[in-house]
């Protein structure tokens, strides 16, 4: 009895150990998944932050064309109201970009609970190495957020799970895909606001 029972124990200290020791390996992992993201994101905020101020000043030159013109000036405000949004939207979404990895402790832990639901830790190791391989800038950041979920089946069940998980959510595909659309947005709006503002300046000469 005495034989069985420390074999018992034997058995059951093992299996503690090999669970604790699988433990540490998810939770390292998922840290340095974490980190990878978090220097991901330190890497592209200059640029969203350039890609979203962008349309501002035009926007705001029209604004003041249209306080100046004796008539026309609700179309200059709808012109300005309408150039400003995308660069406005995306100066939102790269704020909750860089607050999810602010500390990047807690994004670990959204991170773990998102791959445990998804039972994707096989995959993880995966993910970490396309994100540390990705390249610089936008595009870069883009194929990285693709490896994250590279293993994950996103069925809507998932989707709604993740998108309740404040710092997770940023980095889902379709909020990264969107980003990338209001950074073209941003930086066409800007053009587009620059040539009608200096064609408002010009009927304001002329008037």
């Amino acid at each position: 009895m005495t034989v069985n029972e420390s074999r018992f124990d034997r058995w059951r200290r093992t299996a503690v150990a090999a669970a604790a020791s699988a433990g540490e390996t998810r939770a390292s992992l998922i840290r340095e998944l974490a980190a990878a993201l978090a220097k991901l994101v330190r890497r592209v905020r200059i640029p969203l932050l350039v890609a979203g101020v962008l349309p501002l000043p035009p926007a705001l030159l029209l604004v003041l064309e249209g306080l100046a013109a004796d008539r026309g000036g609700p179309f200059f405000f709808a012109l300005a109201v309408a150039g400003a949004a995308p660069g406005l939207m995306l100066l939102w979404r790269r704020r909750r970009l860089v607050r999810a990895v602010d500390p990047v402790d807690e994004l670990a832990a959204e991170l773990g609970e998102a791959y445990d639901v998804a039972g994707a830790w096989a995959r993880a190791g995966d993910a970490l190495e396309q994100v540390r391989s990705a390249g610089p800038g936008l595009r870069g950041a883009g194929r990285a957020a693709r490896g994250v979920w590279a293993g994950v089946q996103l069925t809507k069940d998932l989707f709604e799970r993740f998108a309740d998980l404040p710092r997770v959510a940023p980095f889902l595909p379709v909020s990264l895909q969107f980003t990338g659309y209001l950074c073209l947005a941003s930086v066409i709006a800007a053009g587009v606001l620059g040539v009608l503002a200096v064609a408002g300046f010009g009927v304001l000469l002329v008037t």
